[in-house]
C-alpha cells in the first residue's frame, strides 16, 4: 500500500480532467472511442504517477526534500523514512513500464502520431526534477505545467479521438491548464522558505511570493474568464456554471496565499495547499465536463 501511496494518486485528477475534456470535446464533435478513452486514460494515468515519483525521487536526491520539510503532499514517505530512495525508484520505473504497456495499446488501435503526445508527457514529468533538465529547479515550473498538463493533454485527448487539433481544443486546453497550473504554484509559495536555503530558482524565488499569489489570482480569473466565453459563444451549456461551485475553495486558498506571502503565516499553516488546490480544479473541472457533454 506504501508503494501506491508513494506515487501521490490523490492528485491524478490533475491530468485525468484535462484529458477528459479534450475527449468529450472529440465526443462532441462526433469522433470518440470508448475503448481508447480508456486505454489512454490509464496509460495517461501511470505517467502522471510515475512524474509524481520521479520528482519525489530526485527532489529527495538533490536534497530538496529531507527531513524537516514539507516534502510532497499526501505522501512524505521519503523524507519519513517509510520507503528508501532505491524503492521510489523501482516504483517510478513501474510506472512508466506500465504506461508504456498501455501506450501501445493505444498507438496500435489509433495513430502512431499519438506517441508524440505520450513521449513529451513522459519527458516532461521526467526532466521537471531529473538531471540534466530540471525545469522545477531553473524557474519553469510554472510555464512546463501549462504546457504538459494543460496544452499538451487536452489537446492529446482531443486528437486521440479526432486525429486533429481544433481552435476549442485550444481554449479548452488553456481553460483547465491555468488550474492545474495553479496546483504547482500554491506548493512554490508554500516552499519558497526552504527552496530559497537549498538555492533553487523558482519563480515565486525569483519574483516573490506576492508576486506569485498574484499570478495564481491572475490564472484563476482567466480560467472564469474562458469559461464565460465558451459559454457566451455555446460551446459549452449553462450546466457548465456547476463550476462556479469552486470559487468559494479558491478564495479561501486566496486568503492562505496572500496570508503566507505576507508573513502572517508560515508554510506549515498551508501544509496541504496543493491538495485544495487540486481538489478546487477537480470541482471546476467536473463543472466543466458536465458543460461539454450537456452540450452533445
Amino acid at each position: 500500500m506504501k508503494y501506491f501511496l508513494a506515487t501521490r494518486p490523490q492528485i491524478v485528477s490533475a491530468s485525468l480532467v484535462p484529458f477528459t475534456v479534450g475527449a468529450f470535446l472529440g465526443m462532441k464533435d462526433g469522433y470518440f472511442s470508448w475503448i481508447l478513452y480508456i486505454l489512454g486514460a490509464i496509460s495517461l494515468m501511470f505517467i502522471h504517477l510515475g512524474s509524481n515519483s520521479a520528482n519525489d525521487y530526485f527532489d529527495y536526491k538533490h536534497g530538496i526534500d529531507r527531513p524537516g520539510t514539507f516534502g510532497s503532499s499526501g505522501s512524505r514517505l521519503l523524507i519519513n523514512g517509510k520507503i528508501t530512495l532505491k524503492a521510489e525508484k523501482y516504483v517510478m520505473i513501474g510506472c512508466f513500464v506500465i504506461a508504456v504497456s498501455f501506450g501501445i495499446a493505444v498507438v496500435l488501435l489509433s495513430t502512431p502520431y499519438i506517441l508524440i503526445f505520450g513521449l513529451a508527457g513522459i519527458a516532461g514529468g521526467y526532466f521537471y526534477t531529473a538531471d540534466p533538465v530540471n525545469l522545477k529547479y531553473h524557474g519553469l515550473s510554472v510555464p512546463a505545467i501549462f504546457v504538459i498538463y494543460g496544452l499538451l493533454i487536452t489537446t492529446g485527448g482531443y486528437y486521440l479521438m479526432t486525429r486533429t487539433v481544433s481552435y476549442d481544443a485550444l481554449i479548452l486546453s488553456m481553460m483547465i491548464g491555468f488550474p492545474v497550473t495553479n496546483i504547482v504554484l500554491s506548493n512554490e509559495i508554500r516552499d519558497s522558505a526552504n527552496d530559497r536555503q537549498v538555492g533553487i530558482k523558482s519563480m515565486t524565488i525569483l519574483f516573490g511570493d506576492v508576486a506569485g499569489t498574484w499570478l495564481y489570482v491572475v490564472m484563476f480569473a482567466f480560467q472564469f474568464i474562458l469559461l464565460f466565453y465558451m459559454i457566451l459563444i455555446q460551446k459549452i451549456s449553462l450546466l457548465g456554471l456547476i463550476s462556479l461551485l469552486s470559487i468559494p475553495f479558491y478564495s479561501m486558498i486566496i486568503v492562505k496565499l496572500f496570508s503566507k506571502s505576507y508573513g502572517k503565516i508560515d508554510g506549515k499553516a498551508i501544509m496541504n495547499i496543493d491538495i485544495s488546490s487540486s481538489n478546487a480544479m477537480l470541482i471546476f473541472g467536473i463543472g466543466l465536463i458536465i458543460g461539454l457533454i450537456s452540450r452533445i
